[in-house]
């Protein structure tokens, strides 16, 4: 009993510390695909064993908008791969999503280690335009050379 009357109390803080946080929907997980079309600006460096690749892209990616609608936005970022001489990959990228006048960041990491993957993606800041209010974070994974799929659970708020 104790525990439910804190969890609510914690709950109406929340809801009146910050604005807009009863509005807020619940998660909604949006399955989506990821397409580079392009990358620049590419350098190569090896030091201790390790190969670092970073490059800046640019690409189209799926995303799910409030009104349950999906979009392709546009994508402009940057990324920097490690491998190590055992074959573990390291991967961190920032990039922004552009669509109808707005943007949304995202900043995600994977990483490959002993045949197993692990990702995490999340939104960064609030967005603007269409993008406002926007907040998500999920995982992805690669279909192809220049191809990713992801699932990214979006909340809305107004």
């Amino acid at each position: 009993m104790k525990r439910r009357i804190l969890f609510a109390v914690a709950g109406l803080v929340t809801a009146a510390l910050v604005p807009g946080a009863a509005q807020a929907t619940a998660p909604v997980a949006c399955a989506g695909t990821v397409q580079l079309t392009g990358t620049s600006n590419t350098q190569v460096r090896v030091a201790a064993g390790n190969t670092f690749v970073e490059f800046d892209f640019t690409g189209l990616h799926d995303i799910c908008l409030a009104d349950g609608s999906r979009v392709t936005g546009t994508l402009t970022g940057h990324l920097v791969q490690r491998t190590s001489a055992d074959g573990d990959l390291s991967i961190r990228f920032d990039e922004i999503l552009a669509y109808g006048g707005g943007t949304l960041g995202f900043r995600g990491e994977a990483s490959l280690t002993d045949g197993a993957w692990q990702s995490h993606v999340q939104s960064v800041g609030a967005g603007t335009g269409p993008l406002a209010g926007m907040h998500g974070q999920g995982s992805f994974w690669f279909t192809g050379p220049t191809s990713l799929a992801d699932v990214i659970h979006y909340v809305y708020a107004p």
